[in-house]
């Protein structure tokens, strides 16, 4: 009996040193790994969207109040509209027409024009793109493991209602299968293993999921624990809120899909308007304004209504157009979000996708 206490006490000072070996380490600190990551991310979206930022204010001949820039100002009253709006300093990739003929891209312009307009959209995609991303996949397992919460703390009261205690009772669910939460009962069950009581294996759990849900939780268990008398009860208490808060969500969720899936459908019957007014109005408008250019269709004061269509700036309305698609997109995303889930960067992830699809349709195809 003594040789089997002795490996025993020899694990609890340890532990109590804080001399634990290297895989208690690992399990205490599990943190860092993700903090890290969590800093790069941020570090490299900051980084992609300073850069867009600077391209788009650099490559833009109209300074932010209207004023042309003066490197700029003796040429630019005698460009044509195309080379005003479009390609001053701005970048292009030419596609052929092989390319454009193909099935996957018929259609297709054999020109896309990257400029400012562009740069514009892509700083806020990858600006805040694979922040939302990664903190909607983290909150994504967040969720997981909350949605498991209620069945892992009812089988640790079924298991001292059993008899054992609180310390075997986190062993024995460690070989469940709880979903995402099944690595931190493991976690969990490997820490007591090692000496660590356990309350502070639930504390710790706690710290690493940092949710008010499993915080409250975690704080009723130890609190009843500490205070004695029939914790079981206690612990099948938070499994029966846990439950409930868990019911609830899900039923705001499921009502508030159906508004989320009308703005994205406004959404995209806005682009499909835009996009009909530029396959039939707008090119009706150009061939009109060319006519009464060249005199071909009388004197300008003939036209309906006094209506003068030489003074339409046409590339300056496309890109109008274009500017009221990345408002619509970013705006409705952030409502959407924010009605699904309630959650800020649920809703900054929903715009990037807008702005995705916004980016691709105007420069591949409208503009």
């Amino acid at each position: 009996m003594a040789d089997d206490e002795e490996p025993t006490v020899y694990r609890k000072q340890l532990v109590s040193k804080g001399k634990s070996p290297s895989s208690f380490s690992k399990i205490k600190k599990p943190s860092g790994k993700g903090g890290n990551t969590k800093a790069a991310i941020y570090a490299v979206s900051i980084v992609l969207g300073l850069l867009f930022l600077f391209l788009s204010i650099s490559s833009c001949p109209v300074a932010p109040l209207g004023k042309v820039k003066d490197e700029y100002a003796d040429s630019y009253e005698y460009m044509n509209d195309k080379d005003k709006r479009l390609e001053m300093r701005e970048g292009s990739m030419d596609f052929t027409r092989s390319f454009n003929t193909t099935a996957l891209t018929k259609g297709l312009k054999t020109q896309i024009v990257v400029g400012w307009h562009s740069y514009m959209l892509l700083a806020v995609i990858f600006g805040f793109g694979p922040i939302s991303y990664y903190e909607v996949r983290k909150r994504k397992k967040i969720d997981s493991i909350e949605e498991r919460l209620s069945d892992f703390l009812r089988d640790i009261s079924e298991s001292m209602r059993a008899g054992q205690t609180l310390h075997d009772a986190i062993k024995t669910s460690a070989g469940g299968e709880y979903g995402d939460l099944t690595s931190e009962i493991q976690k969990m069950s490997m820490q007591v293993s090692w000496g660590v009581s356990a309350s502070k294996a639930l504390t710790l759990f706690a710290d690493r999921v940092n949710t008010p849900l499993v915080r409250r939780s975690v704080t009723l268990i130890n609190e009843a624990s500490s205070a004695g008398g029939n914790v079981s009860n206690v612990i099948d208490a938070a499994a029966k809120d846990t439950r409930e808060i868990q019911i609830m969500k899900r039923t705001r969720k499921t009502e508030m899909d159906m508004y989320t899936y009308v703005i994205g459908v406004s959404f995209l019957v806005f682009l499909v308007v835009i996009g009909v007014m530029f396959g039939t109005f707008m090119p009706r408008m150009m061939e009109l304004s060319a006519s009464y250019s060249s005199g071909d269709s009388g004197s300008q004061g003939s036209a309906p209504g006094g209506f003068d269509p030489t003074s339409v700036d046409f590339q300056e309305m496309k890109l109008l157009f274009f500017a009221a698609a990345a408002i619509q997109a970013i705006g409705d995303g952030v409502v959407g979000g924010l009605m699904s889930s309630g959650r800020i960067w649920n809703g900054i992830y929903m715009s990037v996708i807008f702005a995705v699809v916004t980016l691709l349709i105007f420069d591949l195809v409208l503009l």
